[in-house]
């Protein structure tokens, strides 16, 4: 019977989460403690987590992930009162898988919990390169409860805990817009593919979010103004659709923030090119400008994000996924370095590359669109996807469902 507690925790384990199970209207509550500036290396991010509206709870999982990649040094559970009041357990301490962890409890023959209760004790100790400059994310993605292993609702609460989003005084910024530049290549796309989605060279994802009481807001509403101060045509593609932007010419975008707060425009070039961009939110406004040639793409992110000091290979997401998935990876400081994404299914064939090309150091995201090297759907089951370079390979499942 430990045998299935046990499982709780493992990354390759897939239950079944039930869509509308005794668990499907359970609301989750966070309770944070301590600070929001100040937090430098080796500090501690405290919180605990609640819920209410619970039926029949013998199993509870936790599913957290943070950025920057490498902010983490390690991670610590404690049951909380009314999970320790009920005989609950943690087989064993939470497991971190690059930028995100896992943790579980279970009871092992209580009655379980109903109704309204405290879960766990959360704390996240911050890795030796966060200063107190460093803004920091901490996520919580996925609460999956229920009276057993294989029954268990999945509560998405997508909630964030926020450091470090200060003022030079220490204090923190009531609100704001922030960008951050998700793929950097610098360089700009052949001629003929700019008004094309196509991973292209010169493609440059952007991120903006609307910082408002200590939190991001999700369903926002962005409004990009873009003027092209360069000498070519560029390109702004949103809900899949290209907008050109003439060179000497300006043109306006809208995008929404998704759950976590973030909305994204993915930007292209086919020469030489400078977009401005003033974008706006709820009475909140920033400029910022993205460089394609010579001189090195510049965005307006917070000050402090270091450039990662190891290779990374993040988990893909969506994971389950069906038409596509992102690929998130990031090149440590040093120079560009080829690296290459290649899919595997499990009897190691190679079935894709959806990347091979110099990347620059920092973050970068790849997206798989499932299918194989020719053309055609690839099936359903597991996969590996590996990020190679010319000192590291590294690998991580998969699960393509169609």
């Amino acid at each position: 019977m430990l045998f299935c507690y046990i499982a709780l925790l493992s990354v390759a384990a897939l239950p079944r989460l039930a869509a509308a199970g005794p668990n499907a209207d359970t609301e989750i509550f966070i309770g944070e403690e301590g600070p929001f500036c100040g937090f430098a290396a080796n500090s501690t991010v405290e919180f605990s987590v609640s819920a209410r509206n619970m039926g029949s709870v013998r199993q509870v999982k936790f599913e957290f992930s943070w950025a920057p990649a490498d902010a983490i040094a390690a991670v610590a559970g404690a049951l909380g009162e009314t999970a320790r009041a009920n005989s609950f357990v943690a087989p064993g301490p939470p497991q971190i898988k690059g930028q995100t962890a896992q943790w579980g409890i279970a009871t092992l023959g209580g009655a379980g919990i109903a109704g309204e209760g405290h879960l766990a004790n959360m704390a996240f100790t911050l890795a030796d390169s966060i200063s107190p400059t460093t803004p920091i994310d901490i996520y919580l993605d996925v609460v999956s409860l229920g009276p057993s292993f294989s029954e268990r609702d999945d509560i998405r609460p997508q909630v964030a805990f926020l450091r470090n989003y200060c003022d030079a005084e220490g204090q923190a910024l009531p609100e704001g817009i922030f960008f951050r530049s998700v793929g950097q290549n610098h360089s700009f796309s052949a001629t003929g593919t700019g008004g094309v989605a196509d991973g292209s060279e010169g493609e440059i994802l952007v991120s903006a979010r609307l910082l408002q009481a200590g939190h991001f807001r999700a369903g926002a509403a962005f409004t990009w103004d873009i003027t092209n101060s360069g000498a070519g045509p560029a390109y702004a593609f949103v809900n899949g659709e290209a907008v050109r932007i003439p060179a000497d010419a300006a043109q306006q975008v809208t995008t929404t923030s998704d759950e976590r707060g973030q909305t994204y425009l993915l930007l292209d070039a086919e020469q030489e090119t400078v977009l401005v961009f003033n974008t706006c939110a709820e009475g909140s406004c920033s400029e910022s400008q993205v460089v394609w040639g010579d001189i090195a793409t510049s965005i307006s992110e917070p000050s402090g994000l270091a450039l990662p000091r190891e290779l990374i290979l993040a988990p893909n997401y969506p994971n389950p996924f069906n038409a596509g998935t992102s690929i998130p990876f990031a090149i440590p400081e040093g120079g560009p370095r080829f690296a290459q994404i290649d899919i595997f299914n499990l009897v190691g064939q190679k079935v894709a590359t959806p990347f091979a090309a110099n990347a620059r150091p920092g973050q970068h995201v790849v997206r798989w669109d499932s299918q194989l090297a020719t053309g055609a759907p690839a099936a359903s089951g597991l996969y590996i996807y590996r990020l190679r370079t010319d000192s590291a390979d590294l690998h991580r499942p998969m699960l393509l469902l169609r």
